[in-house]
Parts: structure tokens; C-alpha cells; sequence
């Protein structure tokens, strides 16, 4: 006669396989970002300098859910190379959104041109270090001209949208778009 596997006996143990499995899913599905050899950093140009506009998302899908209602333009920061710089001038005709990615993709910052100070964006992307040498050189009497950024790593890129308002208006969104200029202020 052979033992009959009892249901006291084998529960417990296919709990515990199936809560393993569970935990081993889980753990696999939110670090597969972070060893993912395609990133958003990647996909979107690697290491370009200056603004990159991105193709049309009807010729292309470079983004997932891009909207084809705007158009888009991305630069690439690395704090390692020096601080680096965002700046565009306000026109009231076009609606422009910024976000500020890490290298992964995730958003830490976001703006659009409402926000725009005396007519024109700009923005410093700075490490800790590089944000205490500036704050130390500031004059004591005069806020800052700029937003400080610093971001949670070292490398990441700006998105740029600029929505179409209108048809026939994806050329002057598009230049709105381009016209974000991004830099690297070398230490």
C-alpha cells in the first residue's frame, strides 16, 4: 500500500509555492526597468547634444502612446559633462510642456510655458555639489533668475510637447517645440 497524501499536509506547502511564485513575479516585473538594456534613455537618442526633434508619431512610433496632436522634441543631460541648461522663450500661440525624466523614463519634474517668468524658460539641472557652488556665488540681495533642478540621477533627458492647437498648425507647434534649447554649462 502506498501513503496517501493528505490535503493537511500538501496545503500548507502549495500555499507557500504559490506565495513564492507570487513574490518572485512581482519582484521581476518592477526590477525589469531597472536591467532593461533598451531604456527610454536609449530609445530616445542615447547621448545627442542639443534638441532632437522626434519624427512625426504617424511615420513612426518612437514613444509609446505618443499623441499624434503634438509634436515633440527630446535632449539628453549628463551632470558628469557639467550642469545643464533649459531655455526657451515664451510665445503665446502655442501651449509647450516640459517633464524631466531620469534615464528610465520616470518624471520628476514637469512645467509648461504658463509658467514662464518674464517671458522665457529657464532651467538649471545640477547635481548637489554643483548646486552649492552656484548657490554660493548668488548675491545675497537678488533671488535666483532661474529654476534649480536637481535631479535623482545623473543622467536623463527633457521631453518637450507642443500641442497642435489647430489643424494646420503642426509646423508652428513644431517650432515651438524645437525651440527649447538645452546646453551644458562645463564646470
Amino acid at each position: 500500500m502506498t501513503p496517501r497524501l493528505r490535503g493537511p499536509i500538501v496545503l500548507p506547502w502549495a500555499l507557500g509555492a504559490l506565495f513564492l511564485a507570487g513574490i518572485v513575479h512581482i519582484s521581476s516585473v518592477l526590477l525589469m526597468p531597472r536591467f532593461a538594456q533598451n531604456d527610454a534613455y536609449v530609445r530616445l537618442g542615447g547621448q545627442t547634444r542639443g534638441t532632437v526633434a522626434l519624427p512625426d508619431p504617424s511615420v513612426a512610433q518612437s514613444m509609446p502612446f505618443q499623441d499624434q496632436r503634438a509634436e515633440y522634441s527630446v535632449c539628453h543631460y549628463d551632470l558628469d559633462l557639467g550642469a545643464a541648461r533649459v531655455r526657451s522663450e515664451v510665445t503665446p500661440d502655442a501651449l509647450v510642456a516640459i517633464s524631466f525624466h531620469d534615464r528610465t523614463g520616470r518624471i520628476f519634474y514637469s512645467t509648461t510655458d504658463r509658467a514662464a517668468l518674464r517671458g522665457r524658460i529657464d532651467v538649471r539641472l545640477l547635481t548637489p555639489r554643483q548646486l552649492d557652488s552656484v548657490e554660493a556665488s548668488d548675491p545675497e540681495d537678488q533671488a535666483p533668475q532661474e529654476l534649480r533642478l536637481t535631479p535623482p540621477t545623473s543622467t536623463g533627458f527633457v521631453l518637450v510637447r507642443a500641442l497642435i492647437e489647430q489643424p494646420g498648425g503642426r509646423a508652428a507647434a513644431r517650432q515651438a517645440a524645437n525651440a527649447v534649447m538645452c546646453s551644458t554649462e562645463r564646470e
